[in-house]
């Protein structure tokens, strides 16, 4: 087998590049802290069912703020996560319940479900 640069992928004589992009998160530290500040309150008004919730609500942001580059530095694509709040409560509640009725076993699998209903419900739109 021949070898290949890291850069390149030939297919039936044709260079393919690897790479379309980079992608660039576009948060600043005040949207943070004024998030987490925001989903704290709510954590203690919910007894504690924010901090379930807020999983879904950090995705959309973080997914929100991703931007991709190409390979000159300009913006030509942005993510755009469109989840609910009403799926993020109905999502939560069912995750909930399950960690709730089988005793805690259900509870790592809870990140991977999160990861599917955020990536499942994000889309790349052009700018």
């Amino acid at each position: 087998m021949r070898k290949q640069k890291v850069e390149q992928l030939y297919f039936d004589g044709a260079a393919a590049p690897l790479s379309i992009g980079r992608m660039q998160l576009d948060l600043d530290a005040y949207t943070m802290i004024g998030h987490v500040a925001l989903w704290t309150l709510l954590a203690l008004v919910t007894a504690g069912f924010g901090l379930l919730i807020i999983s879904y609500a950090a995705a959309k942001l973080i997914l929100n703020s991703i931007i991709i580059m190409d390979e000159s530095g300009r913006a030509t694509a942005r993510l755009r996560c469109d989840i609910s709040l009403r799926t993020q409560l109905g999502h939560g509640l069912v995750w909930a319940a399950l960690v709730i009725f089988s005793g805690g076993i259900a509870a790592p699998f809870y990140i991977f479900a999160l990861a599917r209903l955020t990536i499942d419900r994000t889309e790349l739109l052009s700018i």
